[in-house]
C-alpha cells in the first residue's frame, strides 16, 4: 500500500509539472499532453487493478477524480486558446486565460501536496497506534511475569492506588495522557511508611518518582535490612577490617551526599575526575538517608564503576547514613533544612568507621567538584609560585604542613558576619570562639572546602559542627549557617587554619584577584578550552607542568553559567541535568540509553568581549567554567558508560539545556556582547550549535 501511495504521490506531482513545461507550445501539442495526462489518470485512479481497496485508498480516489474533474476542465480552457501561447516576458504580459490556468495548476498542485500530506499524516498515526498496541501487549505480558496487573481502563494511572497491596500489584497504562514522557507500562512504586509524594499521593510510577521524589520512594520487595541494620553491619566489617596506620594512604578525601539519584552524577564525576588525574588518597562517600536497598545498590555500584575503571576499590569507601534533615534542639518544629546532612554525616561517618579510619589527613570537599589536578597540602613542601595567599594570610605562617591545631583550606567569602552572633549562647560561656578578633576571624576562619585537617581534629571539630547548627538556626534562618556553624566549631577548637585562594575556582564576579582566577587569566601558554575541545587537566594535557604553569586544582560548578553568545547566550547548569529536560523521557543522564551532552560552541571564550575596566569578566569566567564542565562531564560519560554498558550506550551529544536567561542588564549588560564574526561564507567563525535569545 505504502508504495502505491508514494507512486500516486509522485506520479500526480510529475503531471503538474508537466503541465507547467508545456506553456507556451502549441494547442496540438498541449492536446497530445492532455491525452497522455488522461492515460495517467487512468492508472492512478485504478488501485483495484494494483492492491484491494481500503478506506485510506477510497480517499485517494475521491480526491483524484476531483482533479479529474478539474483537469478534463482544464483541457476545455486549452482547446479555446487561439493561438499559440507565449512565453511572459517584459512588455509581454500573460493573457486572462493563460493567467486563470496558471492559478488552476498551483492549486491541482496544492491538492496533490495537502493529499500526500495527509496521507503520511495517517500513515504515522497509524504506525504509532500499532506500536502502541504493540507495548501494551508486551507490558501486558512482563506484568503478569512479575504478578502485576496493567490498570484498566487505559489511560489509569498509579495515583488512582490508595494503599501498597493496589500498588504493588500494578502497573501505569497511561500511554497517551500526561506526556511525553508517558508513564504507561510503568511498575507503580509505593511511598515510604507514613509518607507521601510530592504529588500528594501514595503510589506514583516508578519512572516519575525516581527521577521527581525517589527520597520518599519505597520499595515493593520485603526489605531484608532496615537503615539500623545497614549501619550495625557496617560498624561490625569496620572492626573486623581494622587497618594500621602504616598501610594507609595519608589522606582521606570525604564528601557528603543525600540519597537524590538524581544527582548521583556528580559524585561520579567527582570520584572519576579525582582518579583520573592521580589524585591520592582514600576515597569515602558518605550517602545519607538512603532508606531503601534500591537506593542503597544503585548508589554503591556507580561508586564501583568508576573503582573498576582505575582498579581503585581498595580505595573507594561507601558509607550509609540516616537521613538527617530536620533536627529538634532547633525549635523550629520539624522545619526541613537539608545542611543539616553535611555536619550530621561526616560525624556519623567518623564515630562509626573509626577502626578503619587510620589516614592522618582527612579533607572535606564538596559534591559539585571536579578535580584538574591534584590537590597537594603539604605547604611547606611548595614554592611560593605555586600557591595565591588569602588577602589576609600571615606571609610567614603559611609554610607549614597540615598538622593538630593547623589546618589549610580555601578561601571563602562568608566573612566575619558570625561573630555577631549569640557566641556564648552557641558555643558556651568561656569558649575561646567567643574571644576571637575581628583581625584574627579573617586571618583564620573565612574558610571552606576543601579543608585539610588532621583526623583527630576532625573529630573534635564535626561534633561541634553538629550540636551547633540546631541551636544556630533557633534565631538565624540563612542558608549558609551550616558553613557558620562549622566556622564557631573551628574556633571554639582553635584550628588557625592557613588560607588560600588558588585551590579552586567558582566565582563569576568581576574581581580580578578572586580565586585562583589570576594563573588562568594571566597566563598565555594555558590552552583556550572552548577551542581546543577538551578540559584543562593533567590527563589531557601532560605537556603543561602545574609546577612552572599551575593552574587551579579544582572547579566548583555551584553556578549556573550562562554567558553572552553573539546575539544570544549559551547555557549550562547543574540544576537541569535529570531535574530539566536535558534527558529523554525523564531518563537518568548515568542510564545507557540517555545522550552525552553537546559540545559547547567552539568560539565560546573567543565570543567574549575584552574591556580594561573588566565590566565583562564574569561573562569570560562562565565562557571557561562552562566549556570546562562540559568537557568534563562527556569525558565521565564515556569512561563510565564503556564500563557500565560494555561500549554499548546512546553515543549521541545532542543532550542540552534550554532555559531562558535572566534578562537582567545586570546579569547581561549588552555593552559585553561582540559581534558575530563573519567569514566568507558567511557562517560563525567558531562552529557553533545553537543560540538563545534574551
Amino acid at each position: 500500500e505504502m508504495c502505491i501511495r508514494d507512486r500516486r504521490r509522485v506520479r500526480g506531482s510529475a503531471f503538474v509539472a508537466m503541465i507547467r513545461q508545456f506553456r507556451g507550445v502549441s494547442v496540438t501539442r498541449l492536446l497530445l499532453v492532455v491525452v497522455v495526462a488522461g492515460l495517467a489518470l487512468w492508472f492512478l485512479a485504478g488501485p483495484s487493478t494494483w492492491v484491494p481497496s481500503t478506506p485510506a485508498d477510497s480517499a485517494v480516489d475521491t480526491s483524484l477524480s476531483q482533479l479529474e474533474a478539474l483537469l478534463t476542465e482544464m483541457e476545455g480552457k486549452i482547446q479555446s486558446v487561439p493561438r499559440p501561447m507565449p512565453r511572459p516576458s517584459p512588455g509581454n504580459e500573460p493573457s486572462g486565460e493563460e493567467t486563470d490556468l496558471n492559478a488552476q495548476l498551483k492549486a491541482a498542485e496544492r491538492q496533490i501536496e495537502a493529499l500526500a500530506e495527509d496521507e503520511d499524516d495517517q500513515e504515522q498515526d497509524d504506525k504509532e497506534a500499532k506500536e502502541r498496541e504493540q507495548k501494551i501487549e508486551r507490558d501486558r505480558k512482563q506484568a503478569r511475569k512479575m504478578g502485576r496487573n496493567v490498570l484498566a481502563p487505559l489511560n489509569t494511572g498509579c495515583y488512582t492506588c490508595t494503599n501498597r497491596e493496589c500498588c504493588c500489584r500494578s502497573v501505569d497504562s497511561r500511554y497517551t495522557i500526561h506526556g511525553p514522557p508517558y508513564f504507561g507500562g510503568s511498575p507503580c512504586v509505593p511511598a515510604l511508611p507514613g509518607k507521601k509524594f510530592t504529588s500528594g499521593g501514595v503510589c506514583e510510577p516508578e519512572l516519575w518518582a525516581t527521577r521527581m521524589d525517589a527520597n520518599t520512594m519505597a520499595s515493593c520487595e520485603i526489605e531484608e535490612e532496615t537503615m539500623e541494620d545497614v549501619v550495625r553491619k557496617q560498624k561490625a566489617r569496620a572492626r573486623e577490617a581494622v587497618r594500621s596506620a602504616a598501610g594507609s594512604p595519608d589522606l582521606n578525601l570525604m564528601w557528603v551526599t543525600d540519597c537524590q539519584l538524581q544527582l548521583e552524577w556528580s559524585s561520579v564525576l567527582l570520584l572519576w575526575s579525582a582518579l583520573n588525574v592521580g589524585q591520592p588518597g582514600d576515597f569515602s562517600r558518605i550517602a545519607t538517608g538512603c532508606e531503601t536497598a534500591k537506593q542503597r545498590k544503585f548508589v554503591s555500584e556507580a561508586m564501583e564503576t568508576v573503582a573498576e575503571i582505575f582498579n581503585a576499590k581498595h580505595r573507594v569507601t561507601v558509607h550509609f547514613a540516616p537521613a538527617h534533615v530536620t533536627d529538634e534542639r532547633d525549635g523550629t518544629k520539624g522545619e526541613v533544612y537539608t545542611p543539616y546532612t553535611k555536619a550530621f554525616g561526616v560525624k556519623h561517618y567518623l564515630d562509626n568507621m573509626e577502626a578503619v579510619i587510620k589516614n592522618r589527613v582527612g579533607v572535606i570537599l564538596d559534591p559539585d567538584f571536579v578535580f584538574n589536578r591534584p590537590l597537594e597540602y603539604q605547604m611547606d613542601l611548595l614554592d611560593p609560585s605555586q600557591v595565591i595567599l588569602a588577602e589576609h594570610t600571615s606571609r610567614t605562617e603559611w609554610r607549614h604542613d597540615v598538622s593538630d591545631g593547623k589546618p589549610v583550606g580555601q578561601l571563602y567569602g562568608l566573612g566575619t558576619g558570625w561573630q555577631s552572633y549569640e557566641l556564648e549562647e552557641i558555643c558556651g560561656k568561656g569558649s575561646p570562639c567567643t574571644r576571637v578578633s575581628d583581625a584574627d576571624a579573617w586571618r583564620y576562619f573565612t574558610m571552606g572546602p576543601p579543608i585539610f585537617m588532621t583526623m583527630g581534629d576532625w573529630r573534635k571539630v564535626a561534633q561541634g559542627w553538629y550540636d551547633y547548627l540546631p541551636v544556630i538556626r533557633r534565631k538565624h534562618k540563612d542558608w549558609m549557617e551550616e558553613m557558620r556553624s562549622y566556622t564557631m566549631s573551628a574556633a571554639h577548637n582553635q584550628q588557625r587554619t592557613s588560607i588560600f585562594a588558588h585551590f579552586m575556582i567558582s566565582d563569576k564576579s568581576n574581581s580580578p584577584m578572586d580565586e585562583g582566577w589570576p594563573w588562568i587569566e594571566q597566563n598565555p601558554r594555558l590552552p583556550d578550552v572552548c577551542r581546543s575541545k577538551k578540559a584543562l587537566n593533567v590527563k589531557n594535557f601532560p605537556e603543561i607542568d602545574p609546577k612552572t604553569d599551575p593552574y587551579p586544582p579544582i572547579l566548583h560548578y555551584c553556578s549556573a553559567y550562562e554567558p553572552e553568545y553573539y546575539e544570544g547566550h549559551y547555557f549550562w547548569s547543574k540544576y537541569q541535568i535529570n531535574f530539566g529536560n536535558a534527558q529523554l523521557h525523564g531518563g537518568n543522564i548515568l542510564d545507557c540509553d540517555q545522550p552525552l551532552y553537546e559540545d559547547p560552541p567552539l568560539d565560546l571564550l573567543e565570543a567574549q568581549r575584552f574591556d580594561r575596566g573588566n565590566e565583562c569578566l564574569g561573562e569570560r569566567r562562565q565562557a571557561w567554567m562552562l566549556c570546562q564542565i562540559q568537557y568534563s562531564l562527556n569525558d565521565m560519560l564515556v569512561s563510565f558508560k564503556e564500563k557500565k554498558c560494555a561500549g554499548n550506550y546512546n553515543k549521541q551529544r545532542v543532550a542540552k539545556h534550554t532555559f531562558d536567561p535572566r534578562p537582567s542588564e545586570q546579569d547581561h549588560p549588552r555593552r559585553c556582547r561582540k559581534e558575530r564574526p563573519q567569514t566568507r561564507g558567511g557562517t560563525d567563525a567558531g562552529g557553533a550549535t545553537r543560540l538563545r535569545g534574551m
